[in-house]
């Protein structure tokens, strides 16, 4: 090959790989008076985890469910800029659009169907893939190497299920659908210490062995900031921050108003307003 031919190889070698999911400049509003996000944007690179930070009521959910389209079930809409998946356009598309094209949301508060058995829940994310009766055992049975304890419940009603195993079963849904992008929402949300440690090594297996690209909205950044790669933080609907995670880890900051810790050890809020602390993001 010449010096000639191989200028533009490199060029290509070097160049950065497309994002599967590219998230630029929306802005969401809801009952056509709420504006919920302000200028958001976001990539998400293919097999990476990507945690979305902040408080309550930051706009995380709301960001996601703009991504997966739900948005419109809660008399919502994106009014500005655009999201891509994978290089096309999904500002339309429906929630099942996205099934199909391997993208799964598993849903704030988990949303199991308690009436159904544990097992029964799993299939249902099964449903709009055509798969033999053989396949879907092999699937379950994947399911449940993830997670051994939701085999010993299989035939348990899932609204009887501890908070813990109703995530697991939400998690294990979603992944019955074969994903290769899964938007997370507030998984550690209500649960203790060690099973939220136990559901992000089950994340960071999915992602590592099985490449799945994730983005994860998460309040607990100690936790998130752990287990991903990049990470960027919300509050009131706007990014006011972003970089690695092992950054945004060690950031003075994000230390002090997102893990609680500052120079001097513990961070109190009791004497600062809020508007201050905000401010210095800006």
């Amino acid at each position: 090959m010449t010096a000639l031919a191989e200028a533009p190889a490199r060029a290509a070698a070097a160049a950065p790989a497309r994002p599967v999911l590219a998230v630029k400049n929306i802005e969401a509003i809801y009952d056509n008076i709420i504006l919920a996000l302000r200028g958001v944007s976001l990539d998400v690179p293919e097999g990476t985890v990507v945690a979305l930070l902040g408080g309550n009521g930051a706009g995380k959910s709301t960001t996601l469910k703009s991504i997966s389209t739900m948005i419109a079930a809660e008399r919502g809409k994106v009014t500005k800029g655009s999201i891509e998946f994978r290089g096309e356009r999904i500002d339309q598309l429906t929630p099942n659009d996205l099934v199909n094209r391997g993208m799964v949301q598993v849903m704030e508060g988990r949303m199991c169907f308690g009436h159904l058995t544990v097992e029964e829940n799993l299939i249902a994310g099964a449903y709009t893939r055509s798969i033999s009766r053989a396949e879907m055992r092999q699937d379950l049975e994947r399911v449940y190497a993830y997670f051994p304890r939701l085999k010993v419940r299989r035939t348990s009603q899932a609204g009887y299920t501890s908070g813990g195993e109703q995530q697991m079963v939400a998690i294990g849904r979603a992944m019955m659908a074969k994903p290769n992008t899964l938007l997370l929402d507030e998984p550690s949300m209500g649960l203790a210490p060690q099973i939220v440690a136990e559901i992000f090594e089950i994340v960071r297996d999915l992602n590592q062995r099985e490449g799945v690209s994730i983005l994860l909205a998460e309040q607990n950044a100690s936790v998130a900031l752990k287990y991903a790669d990049y990470g960027y933080i919300m509050e009131s609907g706007r990014i006011m921050m972003h970089g690695p995670a092992a950054a945004l880890s060690e950031n003075k900051d994000v230390k002090e108003f997102y893990l609680g810790i500052s120079g001097e050890g513990r961070a109190s809020f009791r004497d600062q307003k809020s508007y201050r602390r905000r401010k210095r993001w800006i």
